[in-house]
């Protein structure tokens, strides 16, 4: 029962601070602001569905609190394979892409990314945090240095095209990708939630998951092809965000400390939820729109992730 009192606190909140944002410098509630508002929120709730069910997933498989899709540059892959694509084919190539074919270009090169990433690291039971945190640091760097590296070589307003369509942010979203980021995101969620009990046993390891059943191999491609889809998603809508995963989880899990994925799910969803809100308060109603919502969360979870590491090392110490 307490765990469910949680929850019920964690959705009160998490609507208080949708009614915050909504209502500040809005009370006469301006059709127009209101049209813009309602877009921007719509977009959250998708992203915050998209990464809170990605990390979670990830979290399954993997079975730490350090790695999550992001550190393993996912996203910035995204953002290299169209910077990549304009590169070889010119903008005007991208701009004729119908938005539901850049959308799938992007997804195949993450589905694509993400069952390499299974077969050599989930696959073969090599799941140590500091390896896979290494790979990941390597993957993200390499990614962004060919992202750089390859704007040296274009032309500056192809490049700019590029990064446009590779880093959205919720003040620019487009109503025809928030409508096709709802119809994959939505099922996607809904579909990982009716994996929990399996999702709680794969919590127990990867031998005790195959003694009690769960075909490791098949199950664990499925759930990276899922985790890949929803980053992508994720992606075209707010960009890429680097600690957002790591921050998400852990705030979930010392709130809500259960391996229950019927509870998890809700809570890391509500979780991101509010810290994707209260970031983009922030960078609306303080800041007007001097920073990136990005760039606060990377901040945030950067700081967080330092004081994870040590805290871990006093514990090993």
């Amino acid at each position: 029962m307490a765990e469910h009192k949680r929850l019920w606190a964690m959705l009160a909140l998490t609507l208080a601070f949708i009614g915050v944002y909504f209502v500040w410098d809005n009370t006469q509630f301006t059709p127009f602001v209101n049209g813009l508002r309602l877009k921007t929120l719509g977009a959250i709730v998708v992203t915050a569905m998209a990464l809170g069910s990605a990390t979670l997933l990830f979290h399954a498989i993997s079975n730490n609190r350090i790695v999550t899709p992001s550190s393993l540059g996912l996203e910035y892959l995204y953002v290299l394979a169209k910077t990549s694509f304009v590169f070889a084919f010119g903008s005007a190539a991208l701009m004729s892409m119908s938005v539901v074919a850049q959308f799938v270009f992007g997804c195949a090169i993450l589905i694509g990314f993400a069952l390499l990433l299974y077969r050599m690291f989930f696959k073969s039971g090599r799941q140590n945090v500091f390896y896979l945190l290494l790979i990941g640091m390597i993957c993200m760097s390499l990614f962004m240095t060919t992202n750089t590296f390859l704007g040296m070589l274009m032309n500056p307003n192809e490049f700019q095209i590029a990064q446009d369509a590779g880093f959205a942010t919720f003040n620019q979203v487009d109503a025809t990708v928030l409508g096709l980021a709802a119809c994959i995101v939505l099922p996607l969620t809904l579909y990982s939630f009716s994996l929990s009990r399996q999702l709680d046993v794969l919590g127990l390891g990867r031998e005790t998951a195959i003694n009690l059943g769960i075909d490791y191999e098949r199950f664990g491609k499925k759930v990276m092809i899922i985790v890949a889809v929803l980053m992508a998603t994720a992606t075209s809508l707010a960009g890429p965000m680097f600690f957002f995963g790591l921050l998400i989880l852990n705030v979930t899990l010392q709130w809500l400390p259960t391996f229950r994925h019927r509870l998890l799910f809700p809570a890391i969803i509500l979780v991101s939820t509010m810290v994707l809100v209260l970031g983009q308060t922030v960078v609306l109603h303080l800041l007007n729109f001097k920073t990136e919502l990005d760039v606060i969360i990377n901040f945030v979870g950067g700081v967080y992730f330092f004081w994870l590491l040590l805290k871990a090392n006093k514990q090993w110490q």
